[in-house]
């Protein structure tokens, strides 16, 4: 008995330091109820209340008959308020004092007097209810995007522009609303997505993933990214072959942009030898400013460095490369929040109207 009085105080003091507000107050309700109810009586208030009780439905009428005899103080004036007649109200909380295996009402000529039990209940029943109707509430902002969290997982590149755009419209739109963003390579920002550690994934020529879902896409060329003043500057187009005579610089094979120039090359055998891999878009770009060689990465990442014309991005005569998308991605089974619903229809718009993108619905 000693030892089951210490695990019961070790499991209150873990729910008391973990759960929230309203979980320690059910908690603390939950010990009190089971003193009056009994260590069996209370798992059948709770199986009753979440209509898990022998697998019949939901008592919510008994519950609502109950708080409505109380607030009224009187069972036939609780009838004639309910539109129903006294006897169903008095069948019901019968099976409620069944159920829970004591007595919650004193009848008399009056009307009724809550005993212990029938007091602690009502506390219970209405505790919850208030704390429904918060709930609801709650659901209400949500829904109305006052409130609201978006994570996303996105490619380096993407921040150049692309995502950044997206997100200054939006939050003028729904300045409530917070986001929490993840700078990863393509793999990593498929596999957030799939264990739902992202809400939303930006991710450049993915591989697939059975638990992800494609929305929309954008084509995002791959060029030969290079200084102003290298030979190749003015060129209208190089190809592969001419690439690898020239010191080369790429994101590692976590990035998608990498798999996809490995997969152009396979078809004419070529291999590819880089000066220079690293796991960051902005090493990558250094790269070519500082005229150490020539870049592969797709214009997105490098809009502003090509608006200054401190870089030149030149076409790669490549099919693969022309044809390279940035993605849009949910998990594919999990359905998204009312913000990221929002934001996701916001960014299927824009890529809708612009050259090259494609909206899945």
């Amino acid at each position: 008995m000693h030892l089951a009085r210490k695990e019961e105080a070790s499991v209150a003091h873990r729910v008391a330091r973990n759960a929230t507000p309203v979980a320690a107050y059910v908690f603390q309700l939950s010990c009190r109820m089971i003193a009056i109810f009994g260590p069996v009586g209370l798992p059948r208030l709770m199986l009753l209340r979440f209509g898990i009780d022998g697998g019949r439905p939901m008592n919510e009428i008994a519950f609502a008959y109950f708080i409505e005899v109380v607030r009224l103080g009187s069972i036939r004036k609780a009838a004639d308020a309910m539109h129903v007649s006294p006897s169903s109200i008095s069948r019901m909380i019968a099976r409620l004092e069944h159920d829970l295996g004591t007595e919650l009402l004193v009848r008399h000529s009056k009307g009724i007097k809550l005993t212990d039990a029938g007091a602690l209940l009502n506390q219970f029943a209405r505790k919850r209810d208030r704390e429904w109707d918060r709930l609801r509430s709650q659901f209400d902002a949500f829904k109305r995007l006052e409130v609201g969290h978006i994570a996303i997982a996105t490619v380096e590149g993407a921040l150049s522009g692309f995502l950044p755009s997206f997100l200054k419209s939006f939050s003028q739109r729904y300045h409530n609303l917070t986001y929490e963003i993840q700078v990863c390579s393509t793999d990593e920002v498929m596999q957030a997505v799939g264990d739902d550690r992202a809400d939303i994934g930006i991710a450049f020529q993915p591989y697939p993933r059975s638990n992800v879902r494609c929305v929309a896409e954008l084509r995002q060329p791959v060029y030969a990214i290079m200084a102003p003043d290298h030979p190749f500057a003015r060129r209208s187009q190089v190809t592969l072959e001419e690439l690898l005579d020239e010191p080369l610089g790429m994101p590692d094979r976590s990035f998608g942009v990498r798999h996809l120039v490995e997969n152009a090359l396979k078809p004419q055998r070529l291999e590819l030898k880089l000066r220079m891999a690293t796991n960051s878009i902005e090493m990558t770009r250094q790269f070519a400013l500082y005229g150490m060689g020539i870049a592969l990465l797709p214009a997105f990442a490098i809009e502003h460095e090509i608006s200054m014309g401190s870089l030149v991005h030149v076409p790669v005569a490549s099919r693969e490369l022309e044809l390279a998308r940035i993605q849009i991605c949910l998990h594919a089974e999990i359905e998204p929040s009312a913000a990221t619903q929002r934001l996701v229809a916001a960014i299927c718009n824009r890529i809708g109207g612009m050259e090259g993108g494609a909206v899945f619905r």
